[in-house]
């Protein structure tokens, strides 16, 4: 089976081992080939190789004119090795699903809509986000219309949203895309150095400023890993605040990411939209406890008593009594550790090639 892979993803291509990465570093096993389109990256070369048989096609083009690369690439691809099926990261405002079902028309291959996430939903971080869902949420049911299937990653809050849009239960189908790497994320006897944990882009929708405000509340030491656009800005301001917290910037693997993990006393997940987020699982599977909002995967993988919504003192007061209460700090890491083993790499995207192939030409 060879598949055609449509992202907005520039990671990879870019050179960076982060989700998708991670992805396919096992899909790749399943099929024979992977053809992955997406935006344009700094680099001097368009066409890349890794694991021998995923080749990357980033654009050259703006982003603005991503659907017409979709559609030249896609052709091209298509004509030299036939794919079996496409897969299409579907967001606002990109909406690629529109240039997948232009290559559906010319090529006959069927393709597989990915909701990843909603952005914005169910809390937006500004206008933007605001905009992007109201547009996601009033085209979704006319782009999913031509889609074999629409792939959803949480048993939740994407379904139930997509089906107030007008998308039918019967059209999606669940495949979780969090694929923990057991040899990576496992607990470990490293003494802890931090309190409380943040990792994630550092961008308006990750909560940054909200985990910044936890700290000042509670005085306990914290350590924030990643890069964005509000790096630079949590920085000044924690400066400012004379928080104790300490500033990874972006860390290169999973291994770099776990070692924080592990010296971390509890991981607080602030996001105010998520598809997952894959740090709550990562966490679980390191034995660290997680107090998150209620996002994406969440309210799937956690107890009650470990949700809090967007509220500083709400939440600071559910870290606090996680960090004091030893009984209920047991209870969260031998749940955490069960619930993370249920979503090993192999198994689950073994899953997820064996949904793709019922979809297949």
């Amino acid at each position: 089976m060879n598949v055609l892979m449509i992202t907005g993803d520039r990671a990879l291509a870019a050179g960076k081992r982060g989700a998708l990465y991670n992805t396919l570093e096992e899909l790749h096993a399943h099929v024979d080939r992977i053809d992955v389109i997406c935006p344009r990256v700094s680099v001097r070369r368009y066409d890349m190789t890794v694991f021998g048989n995923v080749h990357i096609h980033p654009s050259p083009l703006p982003l603005v004119l991503q659907w017409v690369w979709i559609y030249w690439k896609g052709r091209q691809l298509h004509a030299r090795m036939p794919f079996s099926v496409m897969t299409v990261h579907e967001y606002a405002p990109t909406f690629f699903g529109v240039a997948a079902r232009w290559l559906k028309r010319a090529t006959g291959v069927p393709y597989v809509l990915e909701v990843m996430h909603i952005t914005g939903l169910p809390r937006a971080g500004s206008f933007r986000e605001r905009l992007y869902r109201w547009l996601f949420l009033r085209l979704i049911a006319g782009e999913a219309r031509p889609a074999a299937a629409v792939r959803v990653i949480n048993q939740h809050e994407t379904p139930d949203a997509l089906a107030a849009a007008g998308v039918p239960r019967e059209r999606m189908v669940y495949a979780p895309a969090f694929y923990i790497d057991h040899d990576a994320f496992k607990p470990s006897d490293t003494p802890p150095q931090y309190d409380v944990a943040f990792v994630g882009r550092m961008a308006a929708n990750k909560g940054i400023p909200l985990f910044l405000d936890v700290l000042e509340r509670t005085g306990l030491v914290g350590v924030a890993v990643g890069d964005g656009p509000l790096l630079r800005w949590a920085q000044r301001s924690a400066r400012r605040r004379k928080l104790k917290v300490h500033f990874t910037g972006f860390v290169p693997d999973s291994a770099s990411v776990a070692g924080v993990l592990n010296r971390s006393r509890l991981l607080l997940m602030p996001s105010g939209s998520e598809g997952g987020p894959r740090v709550v699982l990562e966490a679980m599977a390191c034995g660290v406890p997680v107090v998150a909002t209620p996002v994406g995967i969440v309210p799937d993988v956690l107890p009650p008593e470990a949700i809090e919504e967007w509220d500083v003192a709400a939440l600071a007061d559910k870290v606090k009594n996680v960090l004091r209460d030893a009984t209920l700090y047991a209870r969260l890491r031998e749940g955490g550790l069960a619930t993370a083993r249920r979503f090993e790499r192999r198994a689950a995207i073994r899953a997820y090639a064996e949904a793709l192939l019922q979809f297949r030409v």
